[in-house]
């Protein structure tokens, strides 16, 4: 190994944006909602492995295809979580699965994937159901009233009602209602993660700034109200014995999984996972369904043909009534794979080596941070034919027939390797619910068709500006 690693160029070696003394490319990479832009412009430049520095962190930026499938595929044993995203959601007691590394994340994982199997999520598939029926007599009032629709908005109030409904067994319904004040503190969570992982120095442990004491504040609010839930499943599972053995819920789950399986898992655990499904599942799938609604209106054509897949499908009912309904989606399927190849809500991915660890003829240490540049493997042409263009038919011919690359393992919207996404099935069965549900009942427009629907990350990828005028389809 160590002639091996002697041939190898140091990290040193690599070339990079140039930056300032002590700061290094912190002021380039402002404001840090374009972070992901800015990182794939670099690499045009200084190709597929290149180093930047931010204040004293290093990073090492990769989009070569085969080194980032690797660094899946060898987690957790040799990548992990970068220490800084660790270290903040563990001042934030959110150190759940996602953050979890080594015997703790196994442990873990085997909770979650044990309350997101699929038998479950068949049972749980009417309460979906219902919640997508709300957002649609929610979209009918404002095509009735004319009132403007915030896509991305409501999106994130559909997920949270699904993920409460999924994690607690809890109606908060901000559908129809203003919505519980977690919701408000939730949304404060991803943008300011971002922010804190990002810092050049941690300058929060020393000042408080008013945004952090906010933050605090937020924290504060979501774990009483997250223990005060705990506290009533435990006395419910008491008082219905059977709730055991036949969990209705992610947190009865996972309270079953301790009593019951005798699997360690501690109300720390508790917590942190349970806020890691909600944090995770309200922003991803509702800005997954957002972009894919934004190509619908840029692609009329495309938005026909899928209305017609779903009518042939469900009509006359106005929405999906089964979860075997929810499969029959091909091109809807096709469609929203490239909206994700396109704008994934993750285009960027941060891990750390936890050894020496050989990258394209360079070794690169342990402290370095290694920065994937995920939607960028998805959108060169060596990886998919044309792959500027958006076009879902490549989701749908055979290799034979596309006769041009269409290579699925450069395409990461829900990770890869064993660490790959366990809430990938909840998430796409509400993104076809959602998406038939759309093409069956409305037209929609863009309020202001002149101003540009843009790119905003905070920890995800977001449209902005994507707000709509609903209108009832004639039937």
């Amino acid at each position: 190994m160590a002639e091996s690693c002697s041939r190898l160029k140091p990290y040193h070696a690599l070339v990079g944006p140039p930056g300032l003394p002590v700061a290094g490319n912190l002021f380039q990479v402002l404001p840090l909602t374009s972070f992901h832009e800015t990182l794939e412009g670099w690499a045009d430049r200084y190709g597929p492995l290149y180093r930047m520095r931010i204040g004293p962190m290093r990073m090492a930026v990769v989009s070569d295809p085969d080194t980032v499938k690797r660094m899946h595929r060898e987690r957790p044993h040799r990548f992990r979580r970068t220490r800084g995203l660790q270290a903040v959601a563990a001042e934030m007691r959110l150190n759940g699965v996602f953050t979890a590394e080594g015997d703790d994340w196994l442990r873990q994982r085997k909770i979650v994937v044990l309350a997101l199997n699929t038998a479950h999520l068949k049972s749980f598939f009417p309460r979906l159901a219902l919640t997508a029926g709300r957002l649609m007599r929610r979209w009918e009032r404002a095509a009735d009233s004319q009132e403007p629709v915030d896509l991305c908005r409501d999106l994130m109030r559909l997920t949270i009602d699904v993920t409460t409904q999924l994690a607690f067994g809890v109606e908060f319904n901000t559908l129809e209602t203003s919505g519980p004040v977690i919701q408000q503190d939730l949304d404060k969570v991803f943008p300011m993660l971002h922010r804190r992982i990002n810092a050049p120095i941690p300058y929060w442990r020393y000042v408080r700034l008013p945004r952090d004491r906010e933050l605090d504040r937020a924290l504060h609010r979501i774990r009483a109200r997250v223990d005060e839930i705990i506290r009533e499943a435990r006395e419910r599972m008491r008082a219905e014995p059977s709730l055991y053995t036949s969990p209705t819920n992610f947190l009865e789950a996972i309270i079953a999984a301790k009593e019951v399986k005798g699997l360690s898992v501690s109300d720390e655990d508790i917590f942190a996972n349970v806020c890691t499904l909600l944090l995770a599942g309200e922003d991803t799938t509702a800005h997954t369904i957002a972009w894919t609604v934004s190509f619908f209106l840029r692609y009329p054509e495309h938005f026909a043909r899928a209305r017609a897949e779903v009518d042939a499908v469900i009509a006359p009912a106005a929405s999906v009534e089964s979860i075997e309904q929810a499969a029959r989606f091909p091109f809807i399927d096709a469609f929203f794979n490239e909206a994700m190849r396109l704008k994934p809500v993750a285009p960027v991915t941060s891990m750390q080596s936890i050894e020496n660890a050989e990258m394209l003829g360079h070794l690169i240490p342990p402290e370095i941070v290694i920065i994937a540049l995920n939607r960028r493997l998805a959108t060169r042409d060596e990886h998919f034919g044309n792959a500027a263009r958006f076009d879902p038919e490549r989701w749908l011919r055979s290799d034979t027939e596309r006769g041009c690359p269409h290579d699925t393992s450069a395409f990461l919207p829900f990770g890869g390797g064993p660490r790959f996404c366990p809430g990938r099935n909840l998430a796409l069965l509400q993104i076809r619910t959602v998406l038939a549900m759309l093409c069956r009942n409305f037209d929609l427009k863009l309020e202001r068709p002149g101003r540009p629907i843009e790119e905003r990350l905070a920890f995800t990828m977001m449209p902005t500006n994507l707000v709509v005028r609903m209108k009832r389809r004639r039937i």
